[in-house]
């Protein structure tokens, strides 16, 4: 989750059990990324560039659920009633077919929520650019830094953390990748640990100097395709190439009249 409201920041003031703030806050589900938004902010960013800035950063200290390999959706309204919604959700491979996740008798298997054919075409990076590209404010370049260098020097694990990484890691153990990185071949990350990662932060670094093109294309890309041709996945470079969000008319209803 990521919540961005504006306009610039910072000082709390404590009410209750609820602080109020004068200009902004930003929200998310890791304080590191919360804080790479309100830096944003404070460069002198809009809403947009600090959601783009926390929605990358959460790829770096959230890995369970902020990530590159997903999607999303944003939704957006200004202080002069302007609204958009994106969609940037993952969508269905080209050879994806309506039983694919069927064996032979019809049962649901379990390949619709584990491995390769598992994945859909990732939209996090073309969602994100689309939405900075629009309406962001900063370079792209700079609503990008904060994550390349979470993921370049690390960040303390908490336990919470620490312990969802060694159960992701015991639950993907029959993927190399994910029990290299993740499990450190049984060496597991403890709380306390700073957490680096460095191939995360050269992915990063594509996006960053390139945009889409260093996710959809390239050598990430390259990877990508090379990792599903050994796992059997369906995602092609056509898959890739072929991605983009979709603008959608948010829907509205009345709230208490």
């Amino acid at each position: 989750m990521i919540g961005v409201a504006l306009s610039l920041l910072i000082a709390p003031t404590q009410v209750g059990a609820t602080q109020r703030y004068a200009n902004a806050a930003v929200v998310s589900d890791h304080i590191l990324a919360s804080q790479a938004g309100t830096e944003i902010l404070q460069l002198g960013g809009n809403a947009v560039d600090a959601a783009v800035a926390t929605g990358f950063a959460l790829a770096v200290t959230f890995p369970a659920a902020g990530n590159l390999g997903g999607g999303g959706f944003m939704v957006y309204r200004s202080a002069k009633g302007e609204t958009f919604a994106l969609d940037y959700r993952e969508i269905a491979p080209y050879a994806a077919t309506r039983d694919m996740y069927l064996d032979a008798k019809g049962t649901p298997t379990s390949d619709s929520y584990l491995g390769h054919r598992a994945a859909g075409v990732p939209g996090t990076t073309a969602g994100l650019y689309a939405a900075h590209k629009k309406y962001g404010k900063l370079s792209w370049s700079q609503v990008v830094a904060p994550a390349v260098k979470l993921a370049d020097s690390g960040f303390v694990l908490n336990h919470g953390l620490a312990e969802g990484i060694k159960d992701f890691a015991k639950e993907g153990k029959a993927y190399p990748g994910t029990w290299r990185i993740y499990g450190r071949e049984g060496k597991f990350y403890q709380a306390g640990e700073t957490f680096k990662q460095p191939l995360l932060a050269a992915t990063l670094k594509r996006i960053q100097l390139l945009g889409p093109d260093g996710f959809y294309k390239g050598e990430t890309a390259k990877l990508i395709l090379e990792e599903m041709k050994f796992g059997g996945g369906l995602i092609t470079a056509k898959d890739l190439a072929d991605y983009k969000p979709v603008w959608r008319e948010p829907l509205r209803g009345p709230y208490k009249g």
